[in-house]
């Protein structure tokens, strides 16, 4: 899913103008240390962490974009070490469980490649 369609779906903003890369999966957590365990490339983050610590780990395992929910106040500087990155950011007003519940419903796998049909009742 491209990443205009992701910003559209969560009514998102996007922090810098940034090339519209094709995400596949979406995993959400605020722990830089989970990002590390089970972050893949292709894949959006959501979290409501905006430090650079949370940057620097997405860039080492792949990420292809950071949602920030909650409609936080980001900061110059974190938008500045994005863009160096080259990690695009988009902001929402929703919770994480939303922007997650709409992607997800939206055609985005999670983080272990299932779709919404996997979790359906038989």
């Amino acid at each position: 899913m491209l990443l205009s369609d992701i910003t559209e779906i969560i009514n998102g903003k996007k922090l810098w103008d940034f090339e519209n890369k094709d995400c596949t999966i979406c995993g959400a957590t605020d722990m830089v240390s989970e990002l590390l365990s089970v972050g893949k490339d292709g894949m959006v983050l959501v979290t409501g962490l905006a430090t650079l610590q949370m940057l620097k780990a997405a860039d080492i395992v792949g990420v292809d974009g950071i949602i920030i929910v909650r409609g936080k106040e980001i900061m110059p500087e974190f938008i500045n070490a994005a863009k160096s990155y080259r990690i695009p950011l988009i902001s929402t007003k929703f919770v994480m469980f939303t922007t997650c519940g709409l992607l997800f419903c939206a055609g985005l796998k999670d983080i272990n490649g299932n779709d919404v049909e996997v979790y359906k009742w038989t």
